[in-house]
């Protein structure tokens, strides 16, 4: 007999892992401070869409009309943000500081999405659980 969690004890599941992936995604540009340095602090709204999308995704093999409906955003946005290179804004990461000029007010859906995807990753790998897919899936 398989137990599905029940609608709340999902959602506070979705709430919990996008949340440590929030958190490990703040930390990987430069924290709290560097944010508020740069006058980044926007960037939060994009970073938790981009977390949750990711989350959704990896966790609950969920498509992405429905992490769409879920965000209450377009499925286009949901496919620039899970398409994202996380590779490629690792090493943008490597100098924060011009990261964050390169980026200036607004994170890019593409980049929210990359950095959302390294930090499930580090996540993943700090917590030594398993996912539903394969870690080069992500």
């Amino acid at each position: 007999m398989i137990l599905e969690p029940k609608p709340a004890d999902l959602e506070k599941q979705i709430e919990q892992m996008a949340t440590k992936v929030l958190f490990k995604s703040i930390e990987l540009l430069g924290g709290l401070n560097k944010l508020a340095q740069h006058r980044n602090l926007t960037w939060l709204a994009s970073l938790a869409r981009a977390c949750i999308a990711v989350v959704l995704k990896q966790e609950y093999a969920k498509s992405d009309e429905f992490i769409a409906q879920y965000l209450g955003t377009s499925s286009a946005t949901v496919k620039n943000i899970l398409k994202a290179d996380p590779e490629a804004v690792k090493k943008r990461l490597e100098d924060i500081d011009k990261f964050c000029e390169e980026e200036k007010k607004d994170l890019k859906v593409h980049t929210a999405g990359a950095v959302a995807k390294l930090a499930y990753k580090l996540v993943k790998r700090e917590s030594g659980t398993g996912t539903l897919f394969e870690e080069s899936a992500v």
